[in-house]
């Protein structure tokens, strides 16, 4: 039997954001068969006039409403049975995004962000490929592997909220007062001047990423 060398090539987006210190992925439901009403990872075929990371970009701006992002490719898929319609092979990228921006450039009910290790029914291989990547993601986030700390959190935030954000991908606790001395002690993070000014707690002190000494540290 002749062997096939032909196949379909897609790009395959996952868009993370860091929300209340979850890492959480951006998510759509499939309106049409097969797995009409899973959820699904933003994708699309490639053509012969686009390049993946054109094809990424695409995605991305038509997922989110937005066009500024930190973006990578990620890994490759190829399991013969991960479409049930075609042999196709899927190339992931990720993309890291505010949730906030995001929110309000799309209000649509088939659009959904998720806990990463929550996930809900998904379709096609689907969630092997977020839990495959999320292991990755979540290695590059703990030591800001190409300065990816820096694109989860671009402007003002809590030590607190980056201590349970850093908890909740490492899955355990870290002591407080060593995270703290990891950034403060190194000048990793200065104190913008500012304070929280919601809820009913006492006020929390706003920080900001000292980008010249974050760019290229490895934690």
């Amino acid at each position: 039997m002749e062997k096939s060398y032909y196949n379909v090539v897609e790009t395959v987006l996952l868009i993370y954001a860091a929300d209340k210190g979850k890492l959480k992925i951006y998510l759509k439901k499939k309106a049409e068969n097969p797995y009409k009403g899973y959820w699904t990872l933003p994708s699309a075929p490639l053509d012969n006039e686009t390049t993946l990371e054109e094809n990424a970009k695409k995605i991305y701006e038509g997922m989110t409403g937005l066009n500024e992002n930190v973006m990578f490719q990620s890994k490759s898929f190829s399991d013969l049975t991960r479409d049930p319609s075609a042999r196709i092979i899927g190339i992931s990228f990720v993309a890291i995004t505010d949730k906030v921006l995001t929110e309000m450039k799309q209000e649509t009910v088939d659009k959904a962000w998720f806990e990463v290790d929550e996930l809900p029914k998904l379709g096609f291989d689907h969630e092997h490929i977020i839990k495959t990547v999320s292991k990755e993601v979540k290695k590059k986030i703990v030591t800001n592997y190409d300065d990816l700390l820096l694109a989860f959190f671009p402007s003002d935030f809590t030590l607190p909220e980056l201590q349970n954000f850093y908890e909740n991908v490492l899955g355990k606790a870290i002591d407080r007062r060593n995270f703290h001395k990891k950034f403060v002690n190194q000048d990793l993070v200065f104190d913008t001047g500012f304070k929280t000014s919601k809820g009913s707690g006492r006020p929390g002190t706003l920080y900001r990423f000292n980008v010249d000494k974050m760019k290229g540290k490895r934690i």
